[in-house]
């Protein structure tokens, strides 16, 4: 699963590492930082827990975060069965 984080640029990672804590981070971040290239299996195998400080990452979630302006903007609501 080799997702390169350019592909990924207007979304967030969201690590669960075993102790329980649960972090997010903006992928926009991540490439500033490691470029686009680097791919999600990557961040997981490097990221350490904030809390806990371990490398014990169970899993790792690609989301968007977005108010529901944004989401309702970009989506196509047909006025009626023929507006498709």
């Amino acid at each position: 699963n080799m997702i390169k984080l350019s592909s990924i640029h207007q979304n967030h990672l969201v690590l669960n590492c075993r102790c329980g804590h649960v972090g997010q981070i903006s992928v926009q971040d991540l490439i500033e930082v490691y470029g686009g290239d680097v791919d999600v299996d990557a961040v997981e195998r490097a990221a350490r827990c904030s809390k806990c400080k371990g490398k014990s990452i169970s899993s790792v979630q690609i989301i968007y975060v977005g108010g529901s302006f944004e989401a309702m903007h970009t989506s196509h609501t047909p006025k009626d069965s023929k507006d498709w």
